[in-house]
């Protein structure tokens, strides 16, 4: 029956119908227009150009899926958590989104598997799989609007792979619980840098 509707929906390619199947598997519906994703999943190591020789890639789609994940899990926490305050509220957003939460649900829902790079820089770049988990979500938008976006983020993400009560409660900014701390019973600190260099995928360390 999953054949037999792929196949009525003329895709010009087979690849283009495994990608249909594997974006079901993803996002939870399948696309209205698939060019929007292709272009989600192409990362500028590839230097593709369109016909006006500009470049083709996801750095757009990233821009918009960073602004719309910024808006619709503002909105989730807001709701998830009545009375709480702004700085709470805050700082749950923010381990939501941050590039390791991202990068780690685009490696554990197959998304780095179909992101389209020259190979060389995907050893090195840490951030692909969360740049085009951000793109993904801007192509939704554009596919299918705000409200697919809020039903994937909700019931997808935040119900399916991520518990929001346990990230929300789990301290992650040490340093600023010490300073807290320390301001609170009127003890100086100090922190000095005692080495600085870069590890094997060029993150600062």
């Amino acid at each position: 029956m999953l054949s037999n509707l792929i196949d009525r929906m003329k895709l010009p390619f087979r690849k283009d119908k495994e990608l249909y199947l594997s974006l079901r598997q993803i996002i939870g519906f399948y696309p209205h227009d698939i060019s929007f994703y292709k272009l989600a999943l192409m990362h500028k190591s590839m230097f593709k150009r369109n016909a006006k020789g500009k470049p083709v890639n996801n750095e757009r789609l990233e821009f918009l899926g960073d602004a719309i994940l910024d808006a619709t899990v503002g909105d989730i926490v807001y709701r998830h958590f009545p009375g709480k305050r702004e700085g709470f509220l805050t700082n749950t957003r923010s381990k939501l989104v941050q590039r390791e939460t991202l990068n780690r649900l685009a490696q554990e829902m197959g998304i780095n598997q179909l992101i389209l790079s020259n190979g060389r820089s995907s050893s090195h770049n840490s951030y692909m799989g969360g740049n085009a988990f951000e793109a993904l979500v801007g192509a939704i938008y554009l596919d299918r609007g705000y409200d697919a976006c809020m039903k994937f983020m909700r019931k997808r993400i935040l119900t399916q792979m991520i518990n929001i009560d346990k990230v929300a409660y789990k301290e992650v900014n040490f340093k600023s619980k010490l300073i807290e701390w320390s301001q609170k019973n009127r003890v100086r600190i100090d922190f000095r840098v005692l080495s600085q260099e870069k590890d094997k995928t060029g993150s600062p360390v």
